[in-house]
């Protein structure tokens, strides 16, 4: 144990030379990142992004620094558990590498976060893509304190998942090297768990043991919890895979202690911070306490009735810190009680406000439609009242989506699959005959949900579509169907395909000379979602592939 210990200081004595001599970064960058990972460590990611957005603002800021704004913004987004949208935000900060001499560095960087998000949104393909690309551009260096440790501890997990297990053991490998020379050596634990389930896998019961044996010596020798909870439960995956059921279960109850006090150990933590934040003012009266304590005692010739008088004081200081502790500490709970109500109250406020503002866009826009009706019927010409009939589905279909706004919890966001379904049903019920049959068959995930800026563009370009279908597209008198499927992209795209099974597009329509109102909106829609539109004439009727993209 003493050789491991010695081992330990070692190896951390070495991992902060290193660091020593990774690419600087100036003193304002340095400040910088102190300050956001104190921020993003308290959950305070807004304040961190303002706290960036402000840095970003000054103007003599060097390429380097710029640069470096930016990365952080991205930073911040996947610390706060976004990790599609700090994707985004790393690829776009590579636009402010170009004027940096020695950029690879960074790209490396940029890579390496890209990779990590990937991982934690479980695409271990993108993810070992990006921890390659980061270590190929620039193999012998790294901005993060560990080196390449992390992309090696992706592409060794990417590789035991495509069972390509010698390569796997060499990235784990490899990350053990990079944590030596940064001085990380209590990140081992995690990395011989992982040669360990790999040896299992081949068979090699002695050496996954081995390999179980210095994870638990490191773990112990760091002395974290978390640590020693990852190998007890390599051990009992281990004693499973050995089928020695009494000795799994007994480990069982070890690791369910060991949570437990993992657990504690939080609670204790939060208390604990929680009590520094009530008892800062009481500290100063206590030090000023202490010095006329110190006073007395110099002051004092006698040693026995100074120690008396200190002591007598001492029950007293304590006596009166601890009421005024405890009365401070009511006060202070009974405020923040009364503004949690009080927070809780506006939010509830704010919410029916908002609802009672979407039911009374539908209402208004419901009292449009009905004029329309009006002004149709006051006009026998069958064209001019098509128009005012067109123009009412167009106003419905946006009157829909504050409905179901209204009457969901989500007061930013509606399931889509939902809207299109009463949207076109309702199309039907509308323009049908009674004799015709018309089977919508609709296929859209559940889980996909868009917000009004999305939402009403694509109803509004269905509501066209699907139209155009039951007037022109499957003659008055016969059955027919329409088709509506929707498929997620990749982040943030989607594509839709539409269609009817009836006559079909007339041969000479393009979607590049577009003469009728209809068709032409549905162009302008298209492009409002950053999208495109396809005819398929692959299939009878008439159908349409269309790509488009939330609008955020």
């Amino acid at each position: 144990m003493f050789i491991q210990r010695f081992l330990l200081v070692f190896f951390l004595v070495l991992g902060c030379l290193c660091k020593a001599s990774t690419h600087p970064l100036t003193p304002r960058i340095e400040q910088l990142k102190k300050d956001i990972t104190k921020l993003t460590y308290e959950h305070q990611f807004k304040d961190a992004q303002i706290l960036v957005l402000e840095y970003l603002k000054q103007d003599d800021l060097k390429p380097v620094e710029i640069f470096y704004g930016y990365f952080l913004r991205a930073d911040i987004r996947k610390s706060a558990g976004k990790s599609k949208e700090a994707i985004r935000l790393l690829l776009e900060s590579k636009e402010y590498l170009e004027p940096i001499k020695d950029k690879a560095i960074f790209e490396s960087l940029i890579y390496g976060n890209v990779s990590e998000c990937y991982f934690n949104l479980h695409n271990h393909i993108k993810a070992k893509e990006y921890a390659l690309r980061s270590i190929e551009t620039s193999p012998n260096k790294s901005l993060r304190g560990s080196g390449h440790a992390v992309n090696n501890l992706i592409l060794g997990y990417s590789n035991y998942k495509e069972k390509n297990y010698s390569q796997a053991l060499y990235s784990y490998q490899e990350a053990i090297k990079q944590y030596k020379l940064s001085g990380d050596i209590c990140e081992f634990p995690l990395c011989y768990n992982r040669i360990a389930a790999i040896y299992w896998e081949q068979g090699k019961l002695d050496l996954a043991q081995a390999a179980l044996q210095k994870s638990f010596y490191i773990s112990d020798s760091c002395d974290i919890d978390q640590y020693r909870l990852l190998y007890y439960s390599a051990l009992l995956e281990y004693y499973k895979y050995q089928k020695n059921y009494k000795r799994a279960l007994e480990l069982s109850d070890t690791i369910a202690q060991l949570n437990a006090v993992i657990y504690n150990q939080r609670q204790e933590e939060q208390l604990h911070d929680l009590e520094i934040k009530y008892e800062m003012e009481l500290t100063q009266k206590e030090n000023e306490h202490l010095k006329k304590s110190a006073r007395i005692k110099e002051s004092d010739n006698q040693f026995q009735f100074m120690v008396l008088i200190s002591s007598i004081l001492g029950l007293l200081i304590l006596l009166i810190l601890g009421l005024s502790m405890l009365r401070i500490r009511n006060k202070k709970n009974s405020l923040l009680s009364n503004q949690l109500k009080k927070i809780e109250v506006q939010n509830k406020e704010r919410e029916v406000l908002l609802k009672e503002i979407h039911h009374r866009v539908k209402n208004n826009l419901q009292v449009i439609t009905s004029l329309l009706h009006l002004q149709a019927n006051q006009n026998s010409d069958h064209s001019i009242q098509n128009l005012f009939k067109q123009s009412q589905y167009r106003i419905n279909t946006m009157a829909m989506v504050h409905e179901m706004l209204y009457q969901s919890d989500n007061l930013s966001k509606i399931q889509l699959k939902a809207y299109l379904e009463e949207l076109t049903y309702s199309l039907i019920g509308s323009i049908k005959d009674e004799q015709q049959t018309i089977v919508a068959q609709i296929e859209i995930p559940e889980i996909i949900h868009l917000g009004l800026d999305t939402a009403i563009p694509l109803g509004l370009l269905c509501n066209e579509i699907i139209t155009n279908a039951l007037i022109h597209g499957i003659p008055k008198g016969e059955n027919g169907k329409l088709y509506i499927r929707i498929k997620e992209l990749e982040i943030p795209s989607f594509i839709l395909y539409i269609g009817d099974n009836g006559v079909g597009c007339p041969k000479d329509l393009t979607l590049a000379k577009i003469s009728t109102l209809g068709l032409n909106l549905v162009q302008k829609l298209v492009r409002q979602l950053s999208g495109d539109i396809q005819k398929d004439s692959s299939k009878k009727g008439c159908h349409y592939i269309i790509t488009f993209q939330e609008v955020e």
